[in-house]
């Protein structure tokens, strides 16, 4: 099933790249491998190119109230991400973790990526920090970005108009709600499942000396190991 077309909004003019080695999906916002609109559009991508997956998960230490507890919250999912793509071991992905040892270490990394890749899908989240690196990074990309909207069964861009009113909301949501909810508008449940792509090239020492694979299960495993990182270890992590 395709991802509908109001859900991918395309963040700068470049085309894909015909000689890229994979397409790569930089997940910042659904970090999860499955009921995934932005995974299964860079899929769709694999598929139409025939081309490799790379996925990359990294985690900055840089950002607000970046702390043990939010740290640990998100190399948990990653560590649980690892297991399950060990587990569905699906031909041609390559998932890289990466969790930043010290302010702008991660620096580089995705254009590094990017260079390589015929296209970059990312996540479409209206909070945070993210919009704005988005809007960062996207004229600094000579391949196509896509960011793709999964945060809810309404997509974001579904309104023409904001609402001022919870009750001129809720009026719009009963009236649309229901065009979004057919079988076909729903993202996978197990898209990597059986999943048999081109064989994925190696990163490269390039890559992996310079930005190392995260080893998310010992930090999963053993949260003294977050003393190391530039954050906040009053706030630690909860049980």
């Amino acid at each position: 099933m395709a991802v509908p077309d109001l859900r991918i909004r395309s963040l700068n003019d470049a085309s894909p790249r015909p000689d890229g080695e994979f397409i790569l999906y930089w997940m910042i916002a659904n970090r999860r491998l499955s009921w995934n609109y932005s995974l299964d559009r860079a899929l769709e991508w694999c598929r139409d190119l025939r081309r490799p997956l790379v996925i990359l998960e990294a985690l900055r230490v840089g950002y607000r109230w970046a702390s043990d507890r939010l740290h640990q919250f998100v190399i948990a999912g990653m560590a649980d991400n690892q297991a399950s793509l060990a587990k569905l071991a699906p031909t041609g992905v390559t998932y890289l973790p990466y969790v930043e040892p010290a302010t702008h270490a991660g620096a580089g990394l995705l254009e590094s990526l990017a260079a390589r890749a015929a296209v970059v899908v990312t996540d479409d989240f209206p909070a945070f920090f993210l919009p704005r690196m988005l809007a960062s990074v996207a004229p600094r990309l000579a391949v196509r970005l896509e960011a793709v909207d999964s945060n809810g069964l309404l997509p974001m861009r579904a309104a023409s108009q904001v609402y001022s009113r919870a009750f001129d909301f809720r009026r719009f949501l009963q009236r649309n709600l229901p065009l979004h909810l057919a079988d076909d508008q729903f993202p996978a449940a197990q898209p990597l499942r059986g999943l048999r792509l081109p064989a994925a090239p190696s990163l490269g020492e390039e890559i992996t000396r310079r930005w190392p694979v995260a080893d998310v299960a010992s930090l999963t495993a053993n949260t003294a190991l977050l003393a190391n990182f530039p954050i906040d270890h009053e706030v630690s992590p909860s049980p």
